[in-house]
């Protein structure tokens, strides 16, 4: 808005001009500066919509009939035009967060790691060694499933998967059992409702290992280990958070915030330069 200097509607302030860039030059002068005058001729204190103190120096103005016509139009214009090319070149701003899970997706992994979990209690009258054979082939394919819905390296992850001693295979897979359970704070019912510590208590109670709810208080309880020294399972933990390893740097189990549920997610680079991980059996 322009601000005109009273009893003279030819001055302008200088303070108040938008994108009046060509006339800047002509407006420029000494401090020393004759201050403006009405047209009676007598000397006017300068007025703005925005201050009311007298200042103690003289403010240069323009004339308006300097001002190029049509300029400030022209040059607001240019500026919308800019700013929409900054829009179509880098998209509009978006909140940092990782997209949820497709629930089809959740579905098939999860009736997946269901049935390894079945086969695994139902198998009682074969040895131990037969038994983890036939578990290991529903790890493998649930380890490739997921590994293809993160874009990740379908062998890799089966390899971490399978070098992982069995109570952590089963602690990882009776977490994915859970894939699109909501999440609630201070929850830890099974196919209802889990926050972040309450799905890791679950699925490492239901391999028998007891830990307290708290993703500090796990986190405390657990071991510290090297990224390189990780199993699947294993507890990634930062300040208020925590979550499951998948054994593939930056890929968890997890289970955020309010509005999601357990999901499959890689963490972004810059949180998975600083995240800690611990090992509950050591």
């Amino acid at each position: 808005m322009s601000t005109w200097v009273s009893g003279d509607p030819q001055i302008l302030q200088l303070d108040d001009i938008n994108c009046y860039l060509v006339d800047i030059w002509r407006v420029i002068a000494p401090v020393n500066s004759t201050a403006p005058r009405s047209s009676q001729g007598h000397p006017v204190t300068p007025k703005t919509m925005t201050s009311t103190h007298l200042y103690p120096y003289t403010r240069s103005v323009v004339r308006r009939s300097e001002r190029t016509p049509g300029f400030g139009s022209a040059c607001r214009a240019f500026v919308a035009v800019a700013l929409v090319a900054v829009i179509v070149m880098f998209g509009m701003p978006q909140q940092v967060s990782a997209k949820p899970m497709p629930q089809s997706q959740e579905r098939v992994i999860a009736q997946s790691a269901q049935e390894a979990v079945a086969v695994f209690d139902s198998f009682t009258e074969l040895s131990a060694v037969d038994r983890n054979d036939v578990f290991s082939a529903l790890v493998a394919d649930i380890a490739r499933q997921a590994a293809l819905f993160l874009g990740l390296d379908v062998r890799l992850m089966q390899q971490a998967w399978l070098a992982a001693d069995l109570v952590h295979q089963r602690a990882l897979i009776n977490g994915l059992t859970q894939l699109g359970v909501p999440y609630k704070i201070n929850a830890a019912i099974e196919n209802v409702a889990f926050d972040c510590s309450g799905l890791v208590a679950f699925a490492w109670g239901k391999a028998g290992v007891a830990l307290s709810r708290g993703s500090s208080a796990q986190f405390a309880s657990a071991t510290l280990v090297k990224v390189e020294e990780a199993q699947p399972g294993d507890l990634i933990w930062r300040p208020g958070h925590i979550s499951m390893y998948l054994g593939v740097p930056s890929a968890v189990l997890q289970t955020p915030y309010s509005g999601r549920s357990v999901e499959l997610q890689k963490m972004n680079e810059r949180i998975t330069s600083w995240v800690k991980y611990a090992n509950p059996l050591v």
